[in-house]
């Protein structure tokens, strides 16, 4: 199967970069490790795990949660496929009904779950599936969909995005969005 871009865009947008420590649950994922001693991420695993998230979020009803660094990109792809957007996660969204943002998703994105903890604890006690980017060393306990990826690399996170909206895009029978006007659109 081909993959989504290139190799060597993969390589160029530092999406299979990690850390210099891993988490034993990420092995399946990690193809080799530098010199000084960084681990890096299977292309060939992240393009089919991004292909897998494209098609699990299909007529779905979405939360996203991400960080500062993805922000932009987040909300282009949700407003693109009809999800809500969080930045910077408050708790009781997904748990109290009482919380004036109570929101009861499908599932739960998360696109950096070193920062996220929270939400996906609560998405947990909901019995509420959670799609997560993680690093080689990031803990992996409550994702049910784990998505290898660079998430310190703002324009990763964005070519991401950008290729899962695609794969959905194209699962639908509809037109592509392009990859440069995507991670260059402003929000």
């Amino acid at each position: 199967m081909d993959l989504l871009i290139p190799k060597e865009d993969y390589i160029r947008y530092r999406m299979n970069k990690g850390e210099l420590k891993k988490d034993k649950k990420l092995d399946r994922f990690i193809a080799w490790d530098t010199s000084a001693g960084r681990n890096m991420f299977s292309i060939t695993k992240i393009d089919e795990r991004l292909r897998i998230v494209a098609k699990f979020l299909l007529d779905k009803e979405i939360l996203i949660v991400c960080t500062e660094l993805d922000e932009k990109y987040c909300k282009k792809f949700g407003e693109l496929i009809g999800a809500k957007v969080i930045s910077n996660y408050t708790a009781s969204v997904l748990s109290n009904t009482g919380n004036k943002d109570f929101f009861e998703p499908d599932l739960l994105f998360v696109t950096n779950v070193d920062e996220n903890w929270n939400a996906i604890q609560e998405a947990g006690l909901n019995r509420m599936p959670v799609v997560g980017y993680c690093n080689t060393n990031s803990d992996v306990n409550g994702i049910d969909v784990i998505v290898p990826m660079n998430i310190t690399n703002k324009q990763a996170l964005g070519v991401s995005l950008g290729l899962i909206l695609n794969e959905m895009r194209k699962l639908k029978k509809e037109e592509p969005v392009p990859l440069e006007e995507f991670i260059g659109a402003e929000k």
